[in-house]
């Protein structure tokens, strides 16, 4: 009887410590479903993007990403083409140079430059009908029987005279241009189109010397009378030039003094 009285009432059962313990593995319960529970269910319970098996990106630190990389390329891509630019320009010049080279070895044998002459030839342009003068591009004389170089067919790697791709054969308006300037002079006196560049009160030969080469610049434009000037800027207009009395280039085109 003792033991029975020592007994706690029915009424006084500690139902509030039962009831949170029965919250708190409820709450348990739940986090482990949301870490436990599919893609979408997981997506849900956070409020976060994700994927199965990776974790997940809220939209705001997604768009901070595409900003960051939009940044980046902003800067890079005008960088990049640039680079691109200068190493045409490199490889150009480069080119320029090889061919200088095999035309003063060609005049070493034969004592005189490539002819622009090709007889009976009937294209170019039209004002020069009847000059026969095809050869304004690298002349396959510089590789064939002999080679002065291994290929004539170099081709300038911005572009060739585009303008004249209807007027010459084989493709040869996409090569380096060539100019053989005691021949142009010759001519002048009866081609009157040819007297501004290459008349006697032009003095072409002793501003150019005997010969020039040339490629089309970065603008893509082809303009022998501007000589492409880098320091103005990569895409600067002009054309990338080499003349027998300048490796450069320059002054291949100033007005003859007074």
């Amino acid at each position: 009887m003792k033991s029975l009285a020592k007994r706690e009432p029915m009424h006084s059962f500690p139902f509030g410590r039962l009831a949170g313990k029965a919250s708190s593995r409820a709450s348990a319960l739940s986090f482990a479903h949301c870490v436990a529970g599919t893609p979408a269910e997981r997506t849900q319970a956070s409020g976060r993007l994700s994927w199965p098996g990776g974790p997940g990106f809220t939209l705001i630190e997604l768009l901070i990403v595409v900003a960051i990389i939009a940044v980046l390329a902003a800067i890079a891509v005008p960088n990049l083409l640039e680079a691109q630019i200068r190493a045409k320009v490199s490889r150009a010049r480069g080119d320029l140079r090889s061919i200088a080279a095999a035309l003063e070895t060609y005049r070493l044998d034969h004592n005189r430059y490539p002819t622009m002459i090709e007889p009976g030839f009937n294209g170019g342009v039209a004002p020069l009908a009847g000059s026969f003068l095809k050869w304004w591009y690298v002349p396959d004389a510089l590789s064939t029987p002999v080679a002065y170089l291994a290929n004539a067919d170099m081709r300038c790697p911005f572009g060739g005279d585009l303008p004249r791709e209807g007027d010459f054969p084989d493709n040869i308006w996409r090569r380096y241009s060539y100019e053989n300037v005691l021949e142009l002079e010759t001519n002048a006196a009866q081609f009157s189109v040819l007297l501004g560049k290459y008349g006697p009160d032009a003095h072409a030969s002793t501003r150019i010397g005997h010969w020039r080469v040339l490629c089309i610049g970065p603008d893509n434009a082809w303009n022998p009378m501007v000589h492409y000037d880098p320091s103005n800027g990569a895409r600067s207009p002009g054309n990338v030039m080499r003349t027998q009395a300048d490796p450069a280039g320059a002054g291949g085109e100033q007005e003859p003094a007074p």
